[in-house]
């Protein structure tokens, strides 16, 4: 069976940091074999589909064959064995920042029905106006700052987003924030993967606040995945399956 598997830099598991033999020129890696009965989790070659990319983001991403028993999961699949069959050049450190910086703006949308929905049309339009993150991030903290309610919360999104794009926490750019927070240091891998789900948690935000509902909440952020499995699949030559598809 054909799968994916994201890994850390190095060919190396994020979790089990188990280092992944590699292809030999057009030779596939080893075959790697798990020691125990398959579990989710804790045992077995674990993999995913197109349709699963999103949960594993990670600085590599490979083709991986699995062999011997293999169970397809909601969230990944998990084989006897697996071996390692080629990079997949289209995702490196510039495409995984081009996807974070995408949905950075992804939230800025998010934010400006926020305010319109409020009648805030001067922020909005400071926010239309930005043409780099930058001035985005200034936008949503000077809407967040005469804001209330939900739009407060979808332009303090806004604004978090444009510092995790860049790598930084999210809440950096608050006033407020404690003076004692330390910066982090991440990878493009890390920085795309934290940046999507909080974007999708904006979505499903957005949907409760546009709703007025919180059983709208799943709606809004499964929308926004599906949305960033659309670019991830399109950038990357990966198709999805039919039924997952939007």
């Amino acid at each position: 069976m054909k799968a994916y598997k994201f890994l850390a830099l190095g060919s190396t598991g994020r979790f089990s940091e188990f280092p992944w033999p590699r292809p030999a020129g057009p030779e596939p890696g080893a075959w790697v074999a798990a020691p125990e009965r398959l579990e989710d989790c804790r045992h077995g070659v674990h993999a995913c589909t197109p349709n699963q990319l999103l949960d594993w983001l990670d600085d590599e991403l490979w083709e991986i064959e699995l062999d011997g028993e293999i169970v397809e999961g909601e969230a990944m699949v998990v084989a006897e064995r697996g071996r390692l069959m080629r990079q997949v050049a289209q995702w490196d450190g510039s495409t995984a920042q081009e996807f974070a910086d995408a949905c950075a703006w992804r939230a800025r949308d998010y934010a400006l029905r926020s305010l319109r929905r409020v009648g805030l049309t001067d922020e909005a339009e400071q926010l239309v106006g930005a043409v780099e993150l930058g001035e985005m991030r200034a936008g949503a903290v000077s809407a967040f700052e005469r804001s209330d309610g939900a739009a407060a919360e979808l332009t303090g999104f806004a604004a978090d987003a444009v510092s995790l794009a860049q790598g930084r926490r999210p809440e950096m750019w608050d006033p407020e924030r404690p003076s004692t927070l330390r910066e982090p240091v991440q990878t493009p891998g890390a920085i795309a993967a934290n940046l999507a789900f909080v974007v999708a948690h904006a979505a499903g935000r957005e949907a409760v606040a546009a709703g007025g509902s919180e059983a709208a909440y799943d709606a809004g952020f499964e929308a926004e995945r599906d949305w960033q499995l659309g670019w991830l699949s399109e950038r990357l030559g990966i198709g999805r399956t039919p039924e997952q598809s939007g």
